[in-house]
């Protein structure tokens, strides 16, 4: 199946998931860059491309599952 459209909604102090270990950063920037078409944003860990990050859960009590094993 081909998907037909995509839509993001991305706010600044948002949280999301970034990196193989999934760490918890803030957005603090978002970014497009008309020429090109990209859209980055900037986190409290770094910047990055706009489709590159995880989304915390939706329950507010979120805890990485390797802090479980610790």
């Amino acid at each position: 199946m081909t998907l037909r459209n995509i839509s993001l909604n991305l706010e600044l102090g948002q949280t999301i998931l970034v990196g193989q270990n999934n760490e918890p950063a803030t957005i603090t920037k978002i970014e497009f860059h008309e020429k090109s078409g990209e859209v980055n944003i900037n986190t409290t860990k770094g910047p990055r491309k706009a489709l590159t990050f995880r989304l915390v859960p939706d329950n507010d009590d979120y805890e990485n599952p390797a802090d479980r094993y610790r």
